[in-house]
C-alpha cells in the first residue's frame, strides 16, 4: 500500500467517511502490465507569431512573422482564416505592398521612394545650378564690355578736356558774362555727348 493512499484513508477517516478499500501492490502490478501499452506521437507544433499593421485608411490586417515582407501571407482577422483580398496597398507608414491570393508577391518600403526623390532633388538642384551659371556669365560679359566702353569714354572726355575752349563764330553769346567752372563743364559734357550721337 502507498503511502498517498494511507495518508488519503486517513483523512477520509476524520471527515467521517469510510476509508477506501486499498488493493495490495501486487495486484497493482498486475493491472498494469496487463493494460496494453498506448503508443503516444508527438504533435509537431508551430509557433505562430501573430502581428499586425495598420493600412493608410485604418484597417488593421494580421500575418504570422516578425517583420512584413514578400512572401508573408495577409489575413483580415486575428484567427488567420481570411486572407486579404488581391490588390495594392499602402501602410500608414507608407510602405506599399501588392497582394496575390494573400500572400504579399511586391513589397516597396518608403525609404526606397525618398532615395528616388532626394535624386530627383539632386537633379533638379544641378539643373538651377547650371542655368543661374548661365545667367552669371552672362552678366559677366555684359560687364566686362560696359567697363570697356567706360574706359574709351573716360579717354575721350580727356582729349576733350586737353583741348582749348573754342567759342563758337556763329553764334554770339547772348550773355557777356563769364562763365563759371560748373557752366564750363557743363558744356564741356554737353558738347560730348552731341560728338558721341554722330
Amino acid at each position: 500500500m502507498s503511502k498517498y493512499k494511507t495518508i488519503l484513508n486517513e483523512m477520509r477517516t476524520i471527515l467521517g467517511m469510510d476509508p477506501l478499500e486499498l488493493e495490495t501492490e501486487t495486484t497493482e502490478t498486475t493491472e498494469l502490465e496487463e493494460t496494453p501499452e498506448v503508443e503516444t506521437t508527438e504533435v509537431e507544433t508551430t509557433e505562430v507569431k501573430l502581428a499586425e499593421a495598420t493600412l493608410e485608411d485604418g484597417t488593421i490586417i494580421y500575418y504570422d512573422g516578425e517583420v512584413l515582407g514578400v512572401d508573408v501571407a495577409i489575413f483580415t482577422d486575428a484567427e488567420l482564416t481570411i486572407p486579404v483580398e488581391t490588390g495594392e496597398y499602402v501602410l500608414e507608414n507608407g510602405d506599399t505592398f501588392i497582394i496575390t491570393d494573400g500572400v504579399i508577391t511586391e513589397y516597396t518600403p518608403i525609404a526606397v521612394e525618398e532615395e528616388v526623390e532626394t535624386v530627383e532633388q539632386g537633379e533638379d538642384f544641378e539643373k538651377l545650378y547650371n542655368e543661374i551659371k548661365t545667367v552669371v556669365d552672362d552678366l559677366k560679359n555684359k560687364l566686362a564690355k560696359f567697363e570697356a566702353n567706360e574706359v574709351k569714354l573716360m579717354s575721350e572726355i580727356e582729349k576733350l578736356s586737353a583741348e582749348p575752349e573754342v567759342e563758337s563764330i556763329t553764334q554770339e553769346p547772348q550773355d557777356k558774362r563769364e562763365l563759371s567752372d560748373i557752366e564750363k563743364r557743363l558744356n564741356t559734357l554737353e558738347a560730348i555727348r552731341n560728338l558721341s550721337k554722330k
